[in-house]
């Protein structure tokens, strides 16, 4: 039989009865039916884009899911789908149905999992954000070790992008500094560090253990890029002082302790994360109480997703082991 035919027949079998026409009632206690397939097309059609994009993500046939998109807009006499000179777009109803599918599609993925996860063995994959290796590996470690069958991936970036990238669902979990934390997200506190700065071996105050806030008014600074929490409890720092810094170069975290080697002035990281080095010396500040904190998160409404929760149990007992 071939994919592009409907799928009255494919979708839940031969027996199952046929739906109800449009206006027709249901019998009452009797489960509403909508076929899942149709549904299935629709939203891939949501996420993809375009027919040919949906066919390629589905593995079926462009005419099965064209075929099957119309069924379902002529069975309830509805149209979800624009078709533009440029493409495909939803109609009203259709973005309000795409907010309902992301939802059904999301909870077939958890009963995926939870019947993946039945056995002894979990498996699956782990999309995992951090934002220093520091915070991360070691955890990772642990878990890999409780749960070698499953396959992690790890993207490292500031705090602020982890957490957008985990809203968006584009990473499952996080390792993050950030304070603020989004009310979407369901938090594990891990530890807490202290912000620092640090020279160059040949600045002058390459032999002291510290600075005071108010020296740094004149002094050049390497700062890290906007979302990182190290500059941000620095810069608030500074704000509640009354100084205003003099900023010669932003980088990302890999390019801070380049920048000072180089000459462009302190650096800024936290206590756990500098990495000592011949060429620069680490400067505590000694006048003010300026630190992060890292934080395990997840999405809450992912929370019972098995290798989410797997993930943070694991952090949950490492964490009570890293205090005690």
């Amino acid at each position: 039989m071939s994919d592009a035919v409907s799928d009255t027949v494919a979708d839940e079998g031969t027996s199952r009865p046929k739906p109800a026409l449009r206006g027709t009632p249901t019998r009452p206690n009797a489960l509403p039916y909508v076929s899942f397939n149709q549904l299935r097309s629709f939203h891939a059609v949501a996420v993809a884009g375009s027919i040919t994009a949906a066919a390629s993500l589905l593995h079926v046939s462009q005419p099965t899911v064209t075929i099957q998109l119309r069924q379902l807009e002529a069975h309830y006499g509805v149209e979800l789908v624009r078709r533009t000179p440029r493409g495909i777009r939803l109609s009203e109803l259709g973005e309000s149905l795409f907010t309902i599918t992301k939802q059904l599609f999301a909870l077939e993925g958890e009963a995926v999992e939870l019947l993946n996860s039945a056995g002894c063995t979990l498996r699956g994959e782990l999309r995992v954000g951090g934002v220093a290796p520091y915070f991360v590996m070691r955890l990772l470690s642990a878990f890999n070790k409780a749960h070698p069958s499953v396959t992690m991936t790890l993207l490292l970036d500031n705090s602020a992008t982890i957490i957008r990238k985990l809203v968006d669902q584009e990473i499952d979990v996080g390792i993050v500094g950030q304070t603020a934390l989004d009310s979407r997200l369901h938090a594990l506190p891990y530890s807490r560090q202290d912000v620092v700065l640090f020279c160059r071996d040949d600045h002058p105050w390459a032999g002291r253990q510290g600075v005071e806030l108010a020296e740094l008014a004149d002094e050049a600074l390497v700062l890290r890029e906007i979302g990182s929490t190290s500059r941000l409890m620095l810069e608030r720092a500074l704000q509640e002082h009354g100084i205003v810094p003099r900023v010669t170069l932003e980088v990302c975290r890999e390019g801070v302790r380049e920048a000072v080697v180089a000459g462009f002035g302190l650096g800024i990281t936290t206590d756990v994360e500098y990495v000592p080095d011949r060429r620069t010396r680490m400067l505590r500040i000694l006048d003010a109480d300026v630190f992060t904190e890292a934080f395990a998160v997840c999405l809450r409404d992912r929370r019972a997703v098995s290798v989410t929760r797997a993930f943070m149990t694991t952090a949950e007992e490492f964490f009570e082991r890293s205090r005690q």
